[in-house]
């Protein structure tokens, strides 16, 4: 009588799984990278090569294919550095057996930063689309202005360590570097603001208006105001 019972499942999963898919990712793009700078080299041979060829069309098509390099080798760049940050963390996890251990308040501030900075990244994704609602363009410009602001709060040269700086002063400070015109007032109906506005911390662009918090959290304006401090903070 054959054996019926079923086999055991074989649940392992490689530690290294995602290396390979993260290495074809980034050889995709690396093709298509090439593919869009054959394009604008053809459009530049093709405009010096016809006279008759429209300018404003061919630049155009130059501009596009030159955006789509530009973006492909951002996410390249944004692939490689999630991928170091991952082996890096793995190791960090995985230490010898006679390194020091991180302590649970490290790891604590650890997740408490990482916490900040995305918070921060997705309040600037939602300044940045709304910026780009009417942008042919706009996902690719909001992705490379969420990369800007990533690479900023990693980079603590910039605006230092960013668990000391409230999400308010730093939304505004990424905002100011971008070239973004946040709507404060839109923003002030949010979460974050209104604790903000609530906790009364000075370095937070809404502190100053802590007093007349009323109107602001009813939505009774307040951009000029929220502006305002913060330019006569970051001048």
């Amino acid at each position: 009588m054959p054996d019926t019972r079923a086999a055991p499942a074989d649940d392992t999963v490689p530690d290294d799984w995602s290396r390979p898919l993260v290495e074809r990712q980034l050889e995709m793009l690396g093709r298509l990278a090439e593919v869009g700078l054959e394009v604008a080299i053809e459009v530049e041979r093709r405009l010096k090569a016809d006279a008759s060829m429209e300018p404003q069309v061919a630049a155009m098509a130059y501009a596009r294919a030159a955006r789509a390099v530009r973006m492909t080798l951002m996410l390249q760049s944004r692939l490689i550095k999630e991928l170091q940050a991952r082996e890096a963390e793995a190791v960090v996890e995985a230490p010898p057996e006679d390194a020091p251990r991180r302590t649970a308040e490290e790891q604590a501030q650890l997740d408490r930063r990482e916490g900040h900075k995305a918070r921060v990244e997705r309040i600037v994704e939602r300044v940045a689309k709304a910026a780009c609602s009417n942008d042919e363009d706009g996902d690719d410009e909001v992705e490379r202005l969420v990369y800007e602001a990533s690479e900023r709060l990693d980079d603590e040269d910039v605006y230092g360590e960013v668990l000391e700086r409230p999400v308010g002063e730093l939304v505004a400070l990424i905002c100011r570097d971008l070239g973004l015109d946040p709507d404060w007032s839109r923003l002030a109906q949010e979460a974050w603001a209104k604790a903000e506005v609530a906790d009364g911390d000075l370095r937070s662009p809404f502190a100053a208006l802590a007093v007349g918090a009323s109107s602001l959290v009813c939505g009774g304006g307040g951009a000029g105001g929220v502006e305002g401090a913060f330019r006569r903070r970051h001048p």
